[in-house]
């Protein structure tokens, strides 16, 4: 089991509080989400979960296996997707893929032609990452955080470019790879919060 628990966490600008004394408990085998009005601290909150961002005060245990996962170390734990991830835009799509799997091994091996079925955008192996539309971009980096074997899976805004099918896509996508993992998904879309078993609300720190 792995469970992540945030205790009195916070984070500060200068003088502006962006999260104040935020707990929760996370644990495994379960979606949640993270809502709050725009400004409210839902992405600094992933951002700090992810060991992206230092708290300015506050603590975040990372448990795997009633071992104490060390936050330096948790990188090689968590998938995260969001908008300030990006792909590399000089590269190709096999290059993106090959070159992803060299850091996060998947969850069960796949060949490039395997993930170009997944992502439904057959024929698009020699194209650069460049000209590719933003939900296209967005389709692929969600299913190299969902594939990857990480125990932790950290998604900000994750449909904010997708369509209804691709939507549906993601939602199937997600459920099918799931389980022993800790989901947590920072939107304020209904149909992504609709995916969560457990919302939790954030409020603008003041």
């Amino acid at each position: 089991m792995t469970e992540i628990f945030v205790k009195q966490l916070s984070k500060r600008y200068g003088y502006q509080w962006v999260v104040k004394d935020f707990d929760s408990h996370f644990q495994s085998d379960k979606i949640y989400g993270i809502a709050g009005k725009n400004g409210s601290g839902k992405s600094t909150l992933i951002k700090m979960i992810s060991g992206y961002l230092t708290p300015t005060t506050g603590e975040i245990q990372y448990i795997l296996d009633n071992k104490r996962i060390g936050v330096d170390n948790i990188y090689k734990y968590v998938s995260l997707a969001a908008p300030y991830t990006d792909l590399i835009n000089e590269f190709t799509l096999s290059e993106m893929f090959y070159f992803h799997c060299k850091f996060k091994k998947l969850h069960k091996p796949l060949t490039f032609k395997e993930f170009e079925s997944v992502i439904h955008l057959p024929n698009q192996k020699e194209k650069t990452l460049q000209h590719f539309s933003s939900g296209m971009k967005q389709k692929i980096q969600l299913a190299l955080a969902i594939l990857s074997d990480t125990p932790i899976i950290l998604l900000d805004e994750p449909t904010s470019f997708l369509d209804q099918f691709n939507k549906e896509w993601f939602s199937e996508l997600l459920n099918n790879f799931k389980h022993n993992r800790i989901v947590i998904i920072a939107s304020n879309d209904p149909y992504d919060l609709a995916i969560c078993e457990d919302v939790k609300f954030v409020d603008t720190a003041f």
